[in-house]
């Protein structure tokens, strides 16, 4: 088996010249981080999941702004460094602004998870990241991590994570996909729930579970892997393939008995039931107006992603990041969104997303907001047949303004409702 030289680590350069860049477009941008350490980034293998921190006062208008902005800024890059494909992946999932870094209600998780990298307010910077080191672990703490750590366990998917925008390191990429994305998460968020503190990095993530779990085989043929930048020639072939994947699944096992006596969210009893884990998850008390924060603030860039993805040069594969996004977009900003406003508003339950529309129609959303709003639902529920996708990221993005401005307007209002009690979220005890 022949492998590629390993790159450059130019993430340092990409930093910087993707900030500027998307700064010169959209200069209401404040700051730069990143998720993980910069250590966990591999060149050629790595996407950099960027994440923007913009300044206060941000409007709707503003983040459609940004949205375009920032998508135009990738498309620029794309197409004069071509090796920064695989960096260029995505416009940043998560974005918020400096009070919603800090913010009681608006608190994720994941903030305390990010390097930061560059701003233009460092005193602003040190005090949100003295605020986020001085939280205390919460509910919403416990609900983030179990959640990933169940999303992630089981058995490696070999069909779940193709080799896309890689150029010559794609051989590499089937042992980069196991054991950095589907393994080191899981492993990251057993840490983080063990020790009630967010561990940051996914390098930091394995080798402090190496130590603390040394009987488990798997640590071997990861160290092996990962010190030899993925050029071990025995682990791309069967047996030893099966052989890693075995190792894999039991130590994430191991992982899960470990935490059966230290969650509060999983009823007493239920054991290393990662199953019984999801079902509890479902009725965690958790505050709904964060859970609609946290799915709304992910929205804020999708029409630049989407026209981005449309308009990609021919260098850049973009098929399959499209249909990824067709398959969640519809729930994760739509669905889940107006149906949990409903319940923070009224306390009922509804099954009907769309029915939510009509009856805010002309109390909180226009009827422009209603109609781009339907229409976004209509459309990213569609069944698109294969070689449409940059249709249907275009039609999407045609409407995406409209309708986020009906979810800015539910989502600041959910947050502006009266939260659940302070001791409800802390307990976060279901035994």
């Amino acid at each position: 088996m022949r492998f590629a030289p390993r790159p450059e680590n130019d993430f340092a350069q990409f930093i910087d010249t993707y900030y500027e860049e998307c700064r010169a477009r959209f200069d209401r941008i404040d700051g730069l981080a990143g998720k993980w350490m910069f250590r966990d980034l591999i060149p050629g293998m790595s996407d950099f999941d960027t994440r923007f921190i913009v300044r206060d006062g941000q409007t709707a208008d503003d983040w459609c702004r940004m949205s375009t902005a920032v998508g135009e800024a990738h498309l620029s890059l794309c197409t004069r460094y071509p090796a920064w494909a695989r960096n260029l992946e995505h416009l940043p999932g998560v974005n918020v602004t400096w009070a919603e870094l800090t913010g009681a209600r608006t608190y994720y998780p994941e903030y305390r998870q990010w390097s930061y990298y560059r701003t233009e307010a460092p005193g602003r910077m040190r005090e949100a990241l003295a605020a986020l080191d001085r939280r205390p672990w919460i509910v919403e703490d416990e609900y983030f991590h179990l959640k990933r750590f169940c999303t992630f366990y089981g058995r490696y998917d070999r069909g779940i994570d193709p080799c896309i925008n890689l150029g010559g390191q794609a051989n590499k990429y089937p042992l980069h996909s196991r054991l950095m994305h589907y393994f080191a998460p899981p492993v990251q968020a057993a840490l983080s729930l063990l020790d009630r503190r967010p561990v940051v990095g996914k390098f930091e993530a394995l080798e402090t579970a190496a130590q603390r779990f040394p009987q488990l085989a798997c640590w071997a043929p990861v160290f092996e892997i990962l010190h030899a930048d993925y050029e071990t020639p025995r682990w791309y072939e069967e047996p030893h393939l099966t052989r890693l994947e075995d190792v894999l699944e039991a130590g994430l096992r191991a992982l899960a008995e470990a935490l059966a006596d230290v969650l509060r969210l999983v009823p007493s009893g239920s054991g290393p039931d990662v199953g019984a884990w999801k079902r509890a998850l479902a009725h965690a008390p958790v505050d709904p107006a964060m859970k609609l924060f946290d799915n709304a603030k992910f929205s804020r860039l999708m029409k630049g992603r989407l026209l981005f993805y449309a308009r990609a040069p021919a260098h850049f594969d973009t098929e399959f990041l499209i249909r990824n996004e067709l398959g969640r977009i519809d729930g994760n900003f739509f669905v889940v969104p107006f149906r949990t406003f409903w319940r923070v508003r009224t306390g009922e339950t509804v099954d009907d997303a769309p029915a939510v529309l009509d009856r805010l129609r002309g109390e909180l959303l226009t009827g422009d907001e209603v109609r781009c709003a339907r229409e976004f639902h209509e459309l990213a529920s569609r069944e698109w047949p294969a070689g449409a996708e940059r249709k249907a990221a275009l039609a999407i993005a045609q409407v995406f303004d409209g309708f986020y401005h009906a979810l800015h307007k539910v989502s600041e209002a959910a947050l502006a409702s009266s939260p659940p009690a302070a001791a409800a979220r802390r307990g976060g005890s279901a035994q």
